[in-house]
């Protein structure tokens, strides 16, 4: 996990040790998230290749 704070934004980045296989999904709760954070002029991505590791990086204007 990271967390890096520089020009007005922040950016989180997690990972696990797991198989991988998470997808941006209608209705999934990755979805759900995106929406959330693209509200706030922010984005997510998703990084999960079958066999893992899963990487989640948010990126968000330090205003929301």
């Amino acid at each position: 996990m990271g967390v890096i704070g520089r020009a007005g934004r922040l950016r989180l980045t997690v990972v696990d040790d797991g198989t991988g296989g998470a997808a941006l999904e209608p209705g999934g709760g990755l979805t759900g998230l995106v929406e959330r954070v693209r509200t706030v002029d922010g984005w997510l991505d998703v990084t999960s290749p079958p066999g893992g590791p899963t990487r989640i990086t948010i990126d968000l204007p330090l205003h929301a």
